[in-house]
């Protein structure tokens, strides 16, 4: 296993001026560097009422990856750093049902159909590639609020949904 970095870099901000109130954007990144698997993820959100931008960049997937999700906890320890048991599930605040039969298995419905961090199924697989560089726009992956993905982990499965390859 390759050394791992994890850097999250955090900016949010609410001045006042006179009377007026400014909120600054939150932009979260996190670097990928386990498995020869190399790149980031990066979010950034303007302002809570505003849509959330991801940009994925992947290098060396040696068509390995499929699927990638914001789980529930930051990674904590190094040994066992992809196991549920240290980041736990999906992020799924709102407690749908992924069994249930009007879940959506692909992308196609609109965001709040799917767990806030079930990403492949809301942006597409990445399976069968080298590489990635892509950039989505999401209306149900907050930065602000209860909740907000900031300080989870962001984790990518092998193509049987056995191992997880990486989490950052």
């Amino acid at each position: 296993m390759d050394s791992c970095s994890n850097a999250v870099a955090i900016s949010f901000s609410l001045s006042s001026f006179s009377d007026s109130i400014s909120c600054v954007q939150f932009l979260v990144r996190a670097d990928v560097n386990m498995n020869g698997i190399k790149g980031y993820f990066s979010f950034r959100q303007a302002s809570p009422f505003d849509l959330t931008e991801l940009s994925v960049n992947l290098t060396n997937l040696q068509s390995k990856v499929a699927s990638y999700h914001v789980h529930d906890f930051p990674v904590r320890s190094l040994t066992n750093r992809c196991s549920n048991d240290n980041i736990g599930d999906h992020w799924n605040p709102f407690s749908l049902n992924r069994s249930s039969s009007t879940y959506p298995k692909v992308p196609g419905s609109t965001h709040d159909m799917y767990e806030v961090g079930d990403l492949s199924a809301k942006h597409g697989s990445i399976a069968g590639r080298n590489m990635v560089d892509m950039t989505f726009t999401d209306f149900n992956l907050p930065l602000f609020g209860k909740n907000s993905i900031v300080g989870r982990s962001v984790c990518n499965y092998n193509i049987l949904r056995s191992i997880k390859l990486f989490c950052t």
